[in-house]
């Protein structure tokens, strides 16, 4: 698809002076917002930062609507009480909590600058690439998800190594968004706010059949 119209990014702040991230964290970015004819989004989205540690995750919640919301309101629920733990038993207690629901896809993120590394856990049908974006064609890491529903069924939570090189982009997303995006399309959009990367994608492949969540991660340089 080729890049069409304009976006602009507005930014809101409780106080007169924007704040500004120190260098060496991470800035984080996010579209979250339930299909068309809906009210509420069966997707939601997580952000905590514990020690050296950027806890990242989405959860999709099985179909959309009221149930499906429960079901990723849960999964927040887990990983703001369980922020000490590692990825794979905040998985494993999420498992546990959403058997009363209808269940869902997550995915959950670590990132810890400090070891330039990148520790992931996916079960279901979403997403998360790892984008190199100090070489001359962008490069993506596909990062991998387990079959399975959480709370549900859930047959193997597996934990996935990746290394962070300086200037990397993650992108995590649910089903709602297609998949066949590339940033190098868009001249200049791979340095600007992950927020505004976020909007162009759900603006531009958007399947319109399902809740969209986008969360974009950059290293603040």
């Amino acid at each position: 698809m080729a890049p069409e119209g304009t976006a602009i990014l507005c930014q809101l702040w409780a106080n007169s002076v924007c704040p500004d991230l120190p260098v060496g964290e991470l800035e984080v970015g996010a579209v979250c917002l339930p299909m068309q004819g809906e009210s509420v989004s069966g997707d939601a989205y997580a952000s905590q930062m514990v020690g050296e540690r950027q806890l990242l995750m989405i959860a999709d919640g099985l179909g959309h609507g009221p149930l499906a919301a429960q079901a990723s309101l849960e999964a927040v629920k887990v990983f703001r009480e369980q922020a000490q733990s590692d990825s794979a038993e905040m998985m494993a207690s999420m498992h546990a909590a959403l058997r009363s629901t209808r269940g869902a896809a997550v995915a959950i993120a670590e990132v810890n600058l400090q070891q330039q590394m990148v520790q992931y856990v996916g079960v279901g049908n979403i997403a998360g690439s790892l984008l190199e974006t100090e070489v001359v064609t962008e490069r993506s890491i596909n990062m991998v998800s387990h079959n399975g529903t959480v709370g549900c069924e859930m047959r193997k939570i597996q934990t996935f190594n990746y290394f962070w090189k300086p200037g990397s982009l993650l992108i995590m997303y649910s089903d709602g968004l297609g998949t066949r995006w590339r940033l190098d399309r868009y001249p200049g959009l791979i340095n600007q706010h992950p927020s505004l990367i976020a909007g162009i994608l759900y603006r531009d492949f958007n399947r319109g059949r399902d809740d969209v969540t986008v969360l974009v991660a950059r290293e603040v340089s």
